[in-house]
């Protein structure tokens, strides 16, 4: 597995990513995607969880949520946000690479 940054630099990519999340929300991106109530996604590389509400949303209850990250904040702050926020359809990986799901298992995939 590789090494995952520092954790000083995980927290000052999460810090920029709110700021650009505040003038470019993630649904107006992930609307173009075609998501749909029922699909199953993987936010591959998902970082401190920009894209897991929006998701959430799109796919519904019915929907799997799926976050894979190499670094160990990544993980913790994905956790939270689906506990905070009662999703019990989003699963996390801490991987830096394999993800363990099945082939042809995702409806989308997020780089």
């Amino acid at each position: 597995m590789d090494k995952p940054k520092s954790n000083l630099d995980f927290k000052l990519m999460s810090l920029t990513y709110k700021v650009r999340d505040f003038f470019r929300p993630r649904m107006n991106l992930l609307k173009d995607v075609g998501i749909k109530p029922g699909f199953c996604v993987l936010d591959y590389g998902c970082g401190p969880g920009s894209y897991i509400m929006p998701l959430a949303e799109l796919v519904g209850n019915s929907g799997e949520i799926y976050a894979l990250d190499i670094h160990p904040l990544a993980i913790k702050k994905v956790q939270s946000i689906a506990s905070n926020n009662g999703l019990r359809n989003v699963k996390t990986i801490q991987s830096d690479c394999k993800t363990g799901l099945l082939n042809n298992s995702m409806d989308v995939v997020l780089l």
